[in-house]
């Protein structure tokens, strides 16, 4: 058995489980389906709080704690820590990569994004 395992961060799906650790955690790719805010319906909330990071390209995050939503675009070198509503998008359609890591078995809510309103 292997000391270590390398994982590529490409995929041609919007999301694909790189590496499970069963019942503990684990380790995604993430390319939003989503090519500008508009084109996001839902928001969506886990039990357990979720990291992204961008690993190539550009991501902006779509994310609320309440009623309001605010768009956070991703920067390399920083990891994004999400505990409340949020869904992502790929500005313009181009390039856009994260890594996600976040609890296996995560149980998800889903409300229509209609129901927040934009921050000004």
């Amino acid at each position: 058995m292997s000391k270590y395992i390398v994982v590529n961060f490409r995929s041609n799906m919007r999301w694909k489980v790189l590496f499970r650790d069963p019942g503990k955690w684990l380790l995604s790719v993430y390319v939003p389906e989503n090519e500008r805010r508009e084109d996001i319906r839902v928001l969506e909330k886990h039990d357990a709080p979720e990291l992204f990071y961008l690993v190539r390209g550009k991501v902006t995050l779509v994310v609320s704690s309440g009623e309001e939503i605010e768009e956070v675009e991703m920067e390399p070198g920083r990891a994004y820590i999400v505990e409340g509503w949020h869904n992502a998008y790929r500005p313009e359609g181009g390039e856009g990569v994260a890594m996600v890591i976040e609890k296996d078995g995560v149980t998800t809510e889903l409300r229509d994004i209609s129901s927040f309103r934009w921050r000004k």
